[in-house]
């Protein structure tokens, strides 16, 4: 009796708890699908933009952390939801970025020149220490009259450093005494329609969203997967306004379709009282096939078209877009044309593929694309003394090799490299470099997935977005760059520890100021990295790098010595 009553109570108890997980489980899919939406979009928001760091769902340590939990107790899923992301970052550098012209903001590459861009430096006085924020809410209402066919969604966010202004109204800003800024950033307000009730079927997004390169419905999808598929966020990767189609036709494959406004403005109306608009837009196609589980191969034909001539603005009033722009071009690391009002195109045809990026079937895992841009862009100024037209072919390609060497997913060894094509001669009739949409957006594309510091801007970051190279054009000198680590689980799914290295050359030698031509040789960075995960989501880092600068900055003043940098890290996901 007792063993018969002993048997009972333990599959009771069995058949309990696997009721409980159950349940859990069914709590934690929308749940899941909630943080996937929270570190898609919290990653590539505004100027600047923070990786995930640690463990975070569904990335290593879910499944350890579902096990774990029992939240069976916890109410069913509500209506409304709210998604919750902060991260503190402290950082004692000798690279100096000057965030007045951004009103916050150091963006760009290491010595775009005195007083142009962040005109970031780094010498042997230009140690710098400061602390940056970052809040973001996200909030998601799924009505149940709805009947699951609908979503809306609003992100915003609020950064600044420690210390900088108060009582006033600024965004970045609103670190110092009293606080009490306005300083809120509205980054997403969408509505996303599931015409088969079913998110993972058919998405549509309408409103502003977050714009990538990758094939995959961000509003469902992990930062982690994005930042490994399509391109990488090397081309697009930002927020923008207008509409995404994305269906998943199983065995037929996975496609998207994309149409968004990048910018307008009334280049008429003071010459022939013409208050129209004329528009940027970019509209994109992806296709994506899986020929074996895990393992997808992809195509993609997109078109931008840009008759702005020259007058529409990355940042309102301040800093104008497109190729023509010298002021963004040194924030965002590309190279300006020399041209007058342009207007033109610009046409995309890329191919990715990536297997097995979560190490599911095997110990080996590998990512890559290659992308061929061409167009060209006609000047509307009659008495033009630049060029006339600036014909436009560039082309990138990029590759990961992966190796899952240990117990968790985040024993593991790496491998990438990144190839684009330069241009010698940045101010005559073509360009040969790769097009990104870094001419229109401070910044318009992310590489996330480089794993540096400082030969490529550390992604985990609020305010401060500067590296050696912030665009894989590199300036229109083109890039030859190898980045290699090897990581381990001290402790598994809690405290890991990274080391890495980097190299990077250039296709073409750069021309500085003073008509100085450096080398081809960027520089060579070790790094090391540490993080703990004291709670599920909420982790600590130490973050610390070196950069051998190479003769590419030779006749750079503002490059005089090997750039350092040491990080500190908070990350807490919420929800």
């Amino acid at each position: 009796m007792s063993m018969m009553g002993g048997e009972f109570n333990g599959s009771l108890k069995s058949d309990q708890r696997a009721r409980r997980l159950s349940r859990a489980r069914r709590r934690f899919i929308p749940r899941g699908v909630g943080v996937a939406l929270g570190l898609s979009v919290l990653g590539t928001a505004g100027f600047a933009v923070a990786a995930p760091t640690g463990p975070a769902p569904p990335g290593l340590g879910a499944e350890a952390w579902e096990e774990d939990s029992d939240r069976s107790a916890e109410p069913e899923h509500q209506e409304l939801s709210l998604l919750n992301y902060f991260f503190v970052r402290g950082s004692f550098t000798n690279q100096l970025g000057d965030p007045s012209g951004l009103r916050g903001v150091s963006l760009g590459p290491l010595g775009p020149g005195e007083g142009i861009g962040s005109s970031t430096s780094v010498g042997s006085s230009t140690t710098n220490a400061y602390v940056e924020q970052r809040w973001i809410p996200v909030l998601s209402y799924s009505p149940a009259f709805a009947d699951g066919l609908a979503t809306f969604r609003a992100q915003f966010e609020v950064d600044y450093t420690w210390g900088l202004a108060a009582n006033t109204v600024q965004n970045n800003q609103g670190g110092g005494f009293n606080a009490d800024q306005v300083n809120i950033q509205t980054k997403n307000v969408n509505v996303a329609l599931y015409p088969t009730r079913n998110p993972l079927q058919m998405s549509i997004l309408i409103g502003t969203h977050s714009v990538y390169d990758s094939i995959f419905d961000p509003t469902i999808t992990s930062l982690f997967d994005i930042i490994q598929t399509g391109y990488k966020l090397s081309y697009i990767g930002s927020d923008a306004t207008g509409i995404s189609l994305f269906a998943n036709g199983g065995a037929y494959g996975r496609g998207k379709l994309s149409f968004i406004p990048i910018g307008a403005a009334q280049p008429d109306k003071a010459s022939e009282g013409d208050a129209r608009f004329s528009y940027i837009y970019l509209a994109t196609a992806d296709y994506m096939y899986e020929v074996a589980p895990g393992t997808r191969i992809g195509a993609s034909l997109w078109h931008l078209e840009d008759q702005s001539k020259g007058e529409a603005y990355a940042y309102q009033g301040l800093v104008k877009s497109g190729p023509s722009s010298n002021a963004l071009s040194a924030y965002t690391g590309t190279a300006p044309f020399n041209i007058d009002s342009p207007s033109g195109n610009v046409n995309y045809l890329g191919v990715n593929f990536h297997h097995n990026i979560n190490f599911k079937t095997s110990p080996f895992a590998a990512s890559g694309f290659a992308m061929y841009n061409r167009g060209k862009f006609t000047s509307e100024k009659e008495d033009t003394q630049k060029n006339k037209s600036v014909d436009v072919r560039g082309a990138a390609a990029n590759l990961e090799l992966m190796y899952n060497w240990g117990f968790t997913k985040d024993d593991r060894v790496t491998l990438e490299g990144m190839y684009t094509t330069g241009d010698d001669d940045p101010n005559d009739g073509t360009y040969k470099g790769a097009f990104t949409m870094n001419y229109y957006g401070l910044p318009g594309a992310v590489w996330f997935n480089h794993k540096a510091l400082i030969l490529f801007p550390f992604t985990s970051t609020v305010s401060n977005y500067t590296g050696a190279v912030t665009d894989i054009s590199n300036r229109g000198a083109g890039l030859t760059a190898g980045i290699f680590t090897v990581a381990h689980d001290v402790i598994p799914n809690k405290l890991n520890v990274k080391l890495g290295g980097a190299y990077a050359r250039s296709v073409e030698r750069p021309i500085w100021a003073g008509n100085i031509q450096g080398g081809r040789t960027i520089g060579a960075e070790v790094n090391a990295e540490i993080r703990y995960s004291f709670r599920y989501l909420m982790t600590v880092g130490l973050h610390g790098a070196y950069m051998a600068r190479g003769d590419f900055f030779t006749g750079n003043p503002q490059v005089a010595k090997d750039p350092w940098a040491a990080f500190t890290t908070f990350t807490w996901y919420a929800f």
